[in-house]
């Protein structure tokens, strides 16, 4: 179904914009929201007339949004949260989570919508997220995830018996490599490559030389 913006959308264009989308989308969603209307002669007719008294209101919004921006310059909000013993999250923070405690620090309301994340927050951490406020305006903001006191026990307690239990093993591995590097050392003195058991031998060879030669006179 074909049908023209009457007003901004993010995905599909700006007002007067005559776009073709499905008929349930239509009717259900953008026309009931005053959003779009048929694309019919009508409509384009009436839309032209619509669009120049947007123009003035495009400027206006766009003003806004940017003396909004300064309102977010620097801001950082913080969740305690409850974590496991490897610090992820019993649940997760969403961009729901993320408007209403920007909403709770600023006294700024935000369309959840405009708060680009990804995916739900699941670790502890700091997030740079991003804000659509309107069209290319856009603001950033810092999200840190701490955990609660309880948690951060946990944690600790955690690491180190982790930490404990790796000891152990660093040692094995050290007593490992000795035992490497004597049964090298054995077998460098089965080679002959014993410094003081060459220099018998070197001995021996020059005595029997000697033995030789005296035997020839």
């Amino acid at each position: 179904m074909k049908v023209i913006l009457t007003k901004y959308h993010e995905k599909l264009g700006d007002i007067g914009d005559e776009v073709e989308v499905k008929n349930g989308y239509a009717n259900n969603y953008l026309i009931p929201n005053d959003m779009a209307v048929p694309a019919t002669r009508g409509n384009r007719n009436q839309i032209k007339l619509v669009k120049q008294a947007a123009i003035k209101v495009e400027a206006k919004n766009i003003k806004e949004a940017e003396e909004l921006v300064k309102g977010f310059e620097g801001l950082q909000i913080a969740f305690v949260v409850k974590t496991g013993e490897e610090g992820k999250l019993y649940g997760s923070i969403t961009n729901k989570d993320i408007a209403e405690k920007i909403f709770e620090e600023k006294k700024i309301e935000i369309d959840r919508k405009k708060i680009d994340l990804e995916e739900h927050i699941k670790e502890l951490g700091e997030y740079d997220i991003e804000l659509k406020l309107y069209k290319e305006v856009r603001a950033s903001i810092k999200v840190k995830v701490e955990p609660d006191e309880e948690s951060r026990e946990l944690i600790e307690a955690y690491k180190a018996e982790k930490e404990k239990a790796g000891k152990p093993e660093e040692e094995e591995n050290k007593a490992d490599a000795g035992k490497e590097e004597g049964k090298k050392g054995k077998e460098d003195i089965k080679d002959g490559e014993n410094p003081e058991r060459i220099e018998k031998k070197e001995k021996k060879k020059t005595k029997t030389k000697s033995k030789l030669k005296d035997k020839e006179k």
